[in-house]
C-alpha cells in the first residue's frame, strides 16, 4: 500500500470512529487498532487527534467541491446549472453534518471553520458561480454588470442559510418542489434572467 493510500485509510478510519463515538471517546491507539496499523505509523502521518479531525473534515470538503464542480462542468444551461449547484452544495453540507452528528459540537464547529479549509471551499465555490454567471451573461440569459460581484453575493447569501437549511428551519413548512421553485424564482430574478433567451435555449 502506498504512502498516500495508508494516509487515506487512516483518515477514513478516524472519521468513522469520530462520527460513531465522538472525539473525546477515541484515542490514537483506537484509530491505530481499527486501521490495523501501529501507533507509530499513525503518528508518522498525524501528530494528534485534532490534526486527524482536520484531515477528515478536509476530505469531506473535497467531496463537496467535487460534487459542485461536476455540476458546473455539466451540459445544463446556466439558469438550470446554477440552481442545481445551489442545492447540490446545500445537500452535500447537510449530509456531512448529519454523517458526523456524533461529534461534539465544540470540536466539530472548530474543525468545520478551520481557516484554510473553509477558505479553499469558499474560493472554489465563488469561482464556479462566477463562471456560470459569466457563461449565462455571454449567452444573453443573465443581465448582470459584474459576474464576480454577483457570484460573491450569491455565495455569502448561501453561507447565511447553511445552518437553517441543515436544521430544517428553512424548509420546515415546505416541500422540496416548492423550495426548488421558490429558489429558482429568487435567484433567476436577481440575475436579471431574460425570458426570451430562456425560451430560445429550451427550443
Amino acid at each position: 500500500m502506498s504512502t498516500a493510500d495508508t494516509r487515506e485509510q487512516i483518515i477514513k478510519v478516524a472519521r468513522r470512529l469520530f462520527a460513531q463515538r465522538g472525539i473525546d471517546n477515541i484515542t490514537m491507539s483506537d484509530i491505530a487498532a481499527e486501521a490495523k496499523r501501529s501507533r507509530r505509523t499513525v503518528y508518522t502521518y498525524f501528530k494528534s487527534k485534532e490534526e486527524l479531525l482536520e484531515a477528515s473534515i478536509e476530505m469531506e470538503v473535497k467531496k463537496i467541491s467535487s460534487a459542485t464542480t461536476k455540476v458546473a462542468m455539466s451540459d445544463l444551461p446556466p439558469n438550470k446549472k446554477i440552481i442545481k449547484l445551489i442545492f447540490v452544495r446545500l445537500h452535500s453540507i447537510r449530509s456531512v453534518v448529519r454523517r458526523n452528528s456524533r461529534l461534539s459540537s465544540e470540536y466539530f464547529n472548530n474543525a468545520w471553520i478551520v481557516g484554510h479549509i473553509r477558505r479553499s471551499l469558499d474560493s472554489k465555490e465563488i469561482a464556479l458561480f462566477r463562471s456560470i454567471i459569466a457563461e449565462g451573461k455571454m449567452m444573453g440569459i443573465f443581465n448582470v454588470e459584474s459576474p464576480d460581484l454577483a457570484a460573491r453575493f450569491l455565495h455569502f447569501c448561501l453561507k447565511g442559510i447553511e445552518i437553517p437549511y441543515i436544521n430544517g428551519i428553512v424548509s420546515r413548512h415546505t416541500d422540496d418542489r416548492f423550495m426548488n421553485s421558490f429558489t429558482e424564482k429568487v435567484i433567476l430574478n436577481a440575475l436579471g434572467t431574460n425570458p426570451e433567451a430562456l425560451n430560445k435555449e429550451e427550443n
